[in-house]
């Protein structure tokens, strides 16, 4: 797994961008599920790595943040990014 600094910049972008709704809906799988992302659902479960996360790390490459940043820099630091912007809130 890489560790990549996470700017506080892309930390504030991001809580903007995932407003209250996203907010909330990390917010109770944390609390649900104690993670971010989890596989969710009844009889076709969906991993929320694959939907929410994509859309999550597609948003981090549109920013100026994580020019520098490898797809593996991606998936190994999106749920670190989504956790602390709810520490944040």
């Amino acid at each position: 797994m890489s560790e990549k600094t996470i700017d506080p910049g892309l930390i504030e972008a991001t809580i903007k961008w995932l407003g209250e709704d996203g907010i909330n809906f990390f917010g109770e799988m944390a609390e649900v599920h104690n993670t971010v992302s989890p596989i969710i659902g009844g009889k076709i479960p969906h991993p929320v790595h694959l939907r929410e996360g994509m859309r999550v790390r597609n948003f981090m490459r549109s920013t100026k943040f994580c020019n520098d940043w490898s797809d593996h820099d991606f998936d190994d630091n999106w749920m670190a990014l989504i956790e602390e912007c709810l520490m944040r809130k």
